[in-house]
């Protein structure tokens, strides 16, 4: 009689565990939150493009008319889908931004635009002339957002971009 009570006591631990596989298998295939599989809801999943500034040039003499050099630099992780980038600079009064790849606008506010491939970088270098001298900050505003997702909903990163403009003498 011991023997078969055993044998009882296995078959409904059997029992349990086959329920308990059930009730997982229906939680996994019909309850739990499936991935995102619209690129809008891909898109929102994603993570950031990485932004790095880099000032090549900060001291300036305005008397030679040398130029301010900065390097922006941005890389779309592999990870991602394309990332659409603007890059917004405010100069202000007595600074030109100049140069750039790409640098649309007149002298107070300019743009560029870059379209990043997953796994792709891109470095802009920006280049800007003092007409009088002082410590001047140009604001930098980078917007982005990926495949998928909309404009207005572009994130964004202010950058500063601080500039000494001197007299040098001869």
């Amino acid at each position: 009689m011991n023997s078969r009570k055993g044998f009882v006591d296995l078959t409904l631990v059997g029992i349990a565990l086959a329920a308990l596989l059930l009730l997982v298998g229906v939680y996994y295939f019909f309850i739990a939150p499936k991935a995102p599989t619209s690129v809008e809801a891909k898109a929102k999943a994603y993570k950031a493009i990485e932004v790095q500034l880099r000032p090549i040039k900060t001291v300036i003499c305005v008397d030679k008319k040398e130029e301010a050099i900065f390097e922006l630099s941005l890389v779309n992780p592999i990870t991602n889908p394309k990332a659409y980038v603007q890059l917004v600079i405010s100069a202000p009064p007595g600074v030109t931004v100049y140069a750039g790849q790409g640098v649309k606008g007149g002298s107070g506010l300019v743009t560029t635009n870059t379209v990043l491939e997953p796994g792709d970088a891109a470095t802009m270098r920006i280049r800007v002339i003092g007409v009088e001298q002082g410590k001047k900050i140009l604001s930098g505003t980078v917007y982005y957002w990926f495949e998928g997702e909309d404009k207005k909903d572009a994130k964004r990163i202010d950058l500063d971009f601080p500039v000494d403009f001197v007299i040098c003498g001869k």
